[in-house]
């Protein structure tokens, strides 16, 4: 009895056909293997070079990891603030998520960091100045910029600066943002990083910690706008009152003398018109010093808290770019050598069945 043969599908291999195919690649490496030798280790070798011509400065690795608390609400805040038309409380979330990251590399907080005065081994410069003469901005950006190479911000004020001053701050600011990264450590966690890698240990230093302060003083400045509107017209109402005040009592202790000396009802009735003045302004003054006693301490129950978890570390973790170019060579390389050999294979193959 004869046994069928089973017929293979046209689109599935038999075991025979994937080992002629092994033997096939087999030999086309082995007849090649010069080449798959040396075109990866001259990708290698251009890539070397490459990198040792564009060789940087190792770079400093600056990192600070800090919380963000919310403040607190004054127990009359609300009320107060609606009365003098200014609506609800303070929204303590106005930065929140990604807007907060955001808002910490956001130019106006770059330019207020950089304007900032720093200690510099004893001695006070603007960032921005040691920033220009630290951080290798002159070899790299200006190269070819011989009036850049002696400039120097005469002034923290971003209210005075020049044209060409704004301009060179701006190519600073984006200089900077490309090198400060923000993340959260975790989702679950509130801690947040600021980080940067600069050429210079101490400016990478000075950044971040200068940054987180600046930050700081920005998100308190945003957060509190409302409270310290309101404090300003209560002080301003308060100021008011205490002239008028004043103006009363005078008039009253002139009125208080005249009327000792002239023995009239009608004087008697103006003293105590102008006592009952003077008693209704005083309570008037007193109301407007406690509000404003009042929005002071809802001013510092407001502002956000924050708290350093871990400063950066001293000294700073130097890091040294890895050798990008010599690997990618190295991979051109070999990718070449093995189209390399397909095509010379699949050549050979169809000029032999053509002789054949």
């Amino acid at each position: 009895m004869i046994t069928p043969t089973q017929q293979i599908p046209d689109d599935e291999l038999s075991p025979k056909v994937v080992i002629e195919k092994i033997l096939v690649v087999k030999t086309a490496i082995y007849r090649n293997w010069i080449w798959i030798l040396l075109l990866p280790l001259a990708g290698f070798g251009i890539g070397y070079a490459m990198d040792t011509y564009q060789k940087s400065a190792p770079k400093y690795d600056a990192n600070v990891i800090f919380n963000l608390g919310g403040g607190g609400q004054g127990s009359g805040l609300g009320d107060m603030a609606g009365l003098l038309g200014l609506g609800s409380a303070p929204d303590a979330n106005i930065f929140t998520g990604e807007n907060f990251f955001y808002f910490i590399k956001s130019r106006p907080v770059l330019e207020r960091n950089l304007m900032k005065e720093v200690d510099i081994h004893g001695k006070k410069e603007i960032l921005a100045n040691f920033y220009i003469d630290s951080s290798g901005i002159k070899e790299t950006d200006w190269e070819e910029r011989p009036d850049m190479q002696t400039f120097k911000f005469q002034t923290n004020d971003l209210k005075k600066l020049d044209r060409s001053s704004r301009i060179v701050l701006n190519e600073i600011v984006k200089k900077v943002a490309e090198s400060t990264e923000i993340a959260s450590l975790d989702r679950k966690s509130s801690f947040i990083s600021i980080s940067t890698q600069m050429e210079n240990e101490l400016l990478a230093g000075l950044w971040v910690t200068t940054l987180l302060t600046t930050v700081e003083e920005m998100y308190t400045e945003n957060q509190t706008q409302k409270t310290r509107k309101t404090l300003r017209l209560l002080q301003h109402r308060a100021d008011s009152l205490a002239s008028v005040l004043g103006i009363a009592e005078n008039r009253l202790a002139k009125q208080m003398d005249y009327s000792q000396q002239i023995m009239l009802p009608e004087a008697k009735v103006s003293t105590n018109s102008m006592e009952r003045k003077s008693s209704f302004l005083q309570q008037l003054y007193y109301e407007a010093m406690a509000q404003a006693e009042k929005m002071r301490v809802s001013l510092v129950r407001e502002a956000p808290l924050f708290t350093e978890i871990e400063g950066i570390k001293v000294p700073l973790d130097m890091k040294h770019e890895n050798k990008t170019n010599a690997k990618i060579g190295a991979l051109a390389g070999l990718m070449l050598a093995l189209i390399f050999t397909y095509f010379r294979t699949v050549f050979s193959t169809e000029v032999k069945v053509e002789k054949a």
